[in-house]
Order: structure tokens, then C-alpha cells, then sequence
């Protein structure tokens, strides 16, 4: 009889490893996404009426939702395997592909957690106490004949009843207590800010289609990426491959912010890279230009959709982008297209020298603007080429009859005065601080 050795991972290595890698917000993050791909499955179109409520304090996580839960056998042949089963059905319109997200986050924030689902089928409940859970084990015999202990990573679970739920309708809740001290001590206000930010600008789509997400009973609202489209016509392509369809576009925005500049991709409605000027979305590479602040009107955005998640070029974590992924590597050859049309316009407006920031200003004081969600969901169709503005140079002459006047002080006390001014930039302060001397002054209308 052939000897075996045993390769089997152990549970606190399998735990530190999945959960090493990932933020506690990408860890919340994942939850939500689960959320969302149930309310895909009761409408891909339309969220209205569905709802996903967080609660963050220093002694609990909590997700309660009313998207339609899931049933009790996804739970035993799926939802709490680590990886997804080669046989498991797809999820058409999720960003889970890998089958490891929601318990990553479960292990992330602590050492107790409990997750109930109720469908028109099922109503039960797992509540797992982390460390018992590490330390249980099971009798196995080996092919030699010894009968020794093996890590078991199976999971109990009851049946519901309405006297020990949390939940009467169809949906999920989430409960993790008995938090790790580092995870206590992080979800502060200064966190509550960013996660807020967070969802409402890697969930816009979700936020638009109707979806009302709350948090510590707040409302949040999504926050969408716009390209301006007054005087020009955004780059577009639009093609499939092995079973993905992907659409590239890419314009001009307002200067506006330099750090939200780049590229913007999105995988099933999910941002997953944002305001990206490396060479993984072509900056720097094949001819084209390192980012610089000359092209801060840039923006793309790259969508891609499949049914077939696994095909999406996703990385774990959903904060990248697998550029080894054929599909990538398709889109990739038209954003270098896209990037070239638009930077060759924008090289153009750089040798405009003192004049081109008073264009870029020109330009980005449009009206017409068109958001991201329009373009995905109209089909807006746009040629395979960007059509640049014209350069008028009466209004850059009309603009630049104007002088600008520039100072240095502290940023402390220029952030201060922006908050009082209730100005939203510095060049907004400067023209506030200008006109209210005018004011006081008297000097304007003289």
C-alpha cells in the first residue's frame, strides 16, 4: 500500500493568507458586492425598493438587506466553500468570481459572526465563534489504516424561526462582534468618511439603478465620474470577446482636480480602477506619453461585462486589473488608440504656452456635460475617433485680457479659508477672496 503525505493546508494558515492582502474597506466593500448580485438577480435594470443597511461602531459590523437572500443549498455546496467549485452555476451580472470574499471579510473583522438568510424557501442561520471553529476537527482514516484527526471546515447552521431572526424578509443579515482590536480602533469617523466616499463612488451604478444604501443611518449618494461633451465628441469603441463585451471611452473633462485624471474601468457596473496614469492602462508605453500635467483634461473610461464573471479581468481584491487577461489585452490596444487621439489634441493646446490654461479653463466652463452612467446605458454612440474642439482664438484672447494674480501662503490657513468660504477649490477661493476685497473696498463699480 502506497505511504501518503499529507498537504493539506491548516486553517490559521489559510485565514492569515486570504486575509492578509485586503483593507478592512475592501473587506466591507466585498459584502456589499454580495448584496448587489442578489438585487441583480431580481432586476439587472431597476433597484428601486431594495436596500442595504451598515452599521459600524466599535463593538459590531452589521449588513442587513432585503435582496433576496440565498438559498440553503447554495449555502452547503457554495456560499461557505473557500473557492468556488469547479461545477458551481454562474452568477450572470456579479463581480464574485473566486468564491472566497465573503468569508475573508467574516475572518478580517472578528472573532464572532453570524450570517442568516431568508428566501421564499429558507430561513436559517450560521453563527460561528472563530477560534472553535479553527480548533474543530474530524476522524479520518488513511489509506495505510490509521485513523487520525483532520482540520474540519464544515459549518453548522439552524433553522430560523421568528422568535431568534433578525430579519422578515427576503434577504441577508450580517452581524461580526467581538471585534479585533485593530478593527475596533480603525472604525473611527475619519473611516466612517472614507468608506462613505468609497461606496458611493465604486457603487455609483448600483446607486443610480435605485439601490438606497444607508450608513450608520445615513443616505449615501452616488458620486459619478462625467466627461465634458460640449464642443468635442468623446472617443468610443465597442466589441466583444470570448464572451465579454467591452466598450472604450475616452474625452476631455474639466481641469478640475489633477489626481482625477486617467483611466476608469468597471467590471459588471464595479470601479475597480480609478483615475489610473500608469503604464497598465497604456501611460508610458507603445509611443505613448508618461502621464504629465498638460494632459490633466484626459479621461477614460473602459467598461467591460460578461455573465461569465470569471472572464472579467479581475484581481482578488477588486482594486485591479489583471493586465494578463486576453480581454484585457484586446481593450488595452484601443485605449492606446483612444489615448493617442485625445493626448495628440492636447500636445496641440500645450504649445498654445501662457495661452493653453486659459483654454483648458475655455473648455472646461461647458455646460453640456454627459456622466458615465448615460453613455453605459443610452449607448450613446460616439465615432471611433475623438473629434477635439476647435481652438477660437478670440476667446482665448477675450479670456486672457484678464490678468491672474498668484500667491503663496500656508496651506493650513488656505484650507481653513476654504472651508468658511465654503469654496470647493483654490482657484474658487482666490476668486472669492478677490471679489470680497472689491467689496469691502469699494472699488469695483469706481
Amino acid at each position: 500500500m502506497q505511504d501518503i503525505i499529507q498537504g493539506n493546508p491548516t486553517k490559521s494558515f489559510f485565514i492569515t493568507m486570504i486575509t492578509r492582502d485586503i483593507t478592512i474597506e475592501d473587506s466591507i466593500l466585498d459584502l456589499l458586492d454580495n448584496s448587489i448580485d442578489g438585487a441583480n438577480k431580481i432586476n439587472p435594470d431597476d433597484y428601486s425598493g431594495l436596500f442595504i443597511e451598515i452599521v459600524i461602531n466599535d463593538k459590531e459590523f452589521i449588513v442587513r438587506d432585503n435582496c433576496g437572500g440565498f438559498s440553503l443549498d447554495t449555502a452547503k455546496k457554495y456560499a461557505f466553500r473557500f473557492g468556488r467549485p469547479d461545477n458551481a452555476p454562474p452568477t450572470e451580472g456579479s463581480v464574485g468570481r473566486f468564491g472566497v470574499g465573503m468569508k475573508r471579510a467574516l475572518f478580517k473583522i472578528g472573532r464572532n459572526f453570524e450570517v442568516e438568510s431568508k428566501t421564499e424557501s429558507d430561513h436559517f442561520k450560521v453563527d460561528v465563534n472563530v477560534e472553535q471553529w479553527k480548533a474543530k476537527t474530524k476522524k479520518i482514516t488513511l489509506e495505510s489504516g490509521v485513523e487520525t484527526d483532520d482540520d474540519d471546515w464544515s459549518f453548522n447552521y439552524t433553522n430560523c424561526t421568528p422568535e431568534n431572526s433578525n430579519i422578515d424578509v427576503n434577504g441577508t443579515f450580517i452581524k461580526v462582534y467581538n471585534l479585533y482590536e485593530e478593527v475596533s480602533n480603525t472604525f473611527d469617523n475619519e473611516f466612517l468618511d472614507e468608506l462613505q466616499d468609497d461606496i458611493e463612488r465604486l457603487l455609483n451604478f448600483s446607486l443610480e439603478k435605485g439601490l438606497k444604501i444607508t450608513l450608520n443611518g445615513t443616505q449615501l449618494h452616488k458620486k459619478g465620474i462625467v466627461l465634458f461633451q460640449d464642443t468635442s465628441e468623446p472617443y468610443y469603441f465597442e466589441g466583444e470577446y470570448n464572451n465579454v463585451r467591452f466598450r472604450v471611452v475616452a474625452g476631455l473633462s474639466n481641469v478640475g482636480d489633477p489626481k482625477a485624471s486617467g483611466w476608469y474601468i468597471y467590471c459588471n457596473d464595479r470601479l475597480v480602477l480609478e483615475a489610473d496614469t500608469s503604464n497598465i492602462t497604456g501611460w508610458g508605453s507603445g509611443g505613448i506619453p508618461k502621464f504629465h500635467v498638460d494632459y490633466v483634461m484626459f479621461k477614460g473610461v473602459v467598461f467591460f461585462e460578461s455573465k461569465d464573471t470569471i472572464k472579467l479581468p479581475l484581481t482578488t481584491t477588486k482594486k485591479g486589473i489583471d493586465a494578463t487577461s486576453d480581454i484585457y489585452k484586446k481593450a488595452q490596444f484601443y485605449m492606446k488608440e483612444a489615448l493617442s487621439n485625445v493626448l495628440g489634441f492636447l500636445k496641440k493646446v500645450r504649445k498654445l504656452g501662457d495661452e493653453a490654461n486659459d483654454f483648458r479653463i475655455l473648455l472646461g466652463e461647458q455646460e453640456d456635460k454627459i456622466a458615465v452612467i448615460a453613455i453605459k446605458d443610452k449607448a450613446i454612440s460616439f465615432p471611433r475617433r475623438f473629434i477635439a474642439p476647435e481652438i477660437d482664438s478670440e476667446k482665448i484672447a477675450t479670456k486672457t485680457s484678464q490678468t491672474r494674480i498668484a500667491y503663496r501662503v500656508a496651506m493650513a490657513d488656505a484650507e481653513k479659508a476654504k472651508v468658511h468660504s465654503d469654496s470647493k477649490s483654490l482657484r474658487e477661493l482666490g476668486e472669492y477672496t478677490f471679489e470680497y476685497y472689491l467689496k469691502m473696498e469699494n472699488i469695483k463699480n469706481e
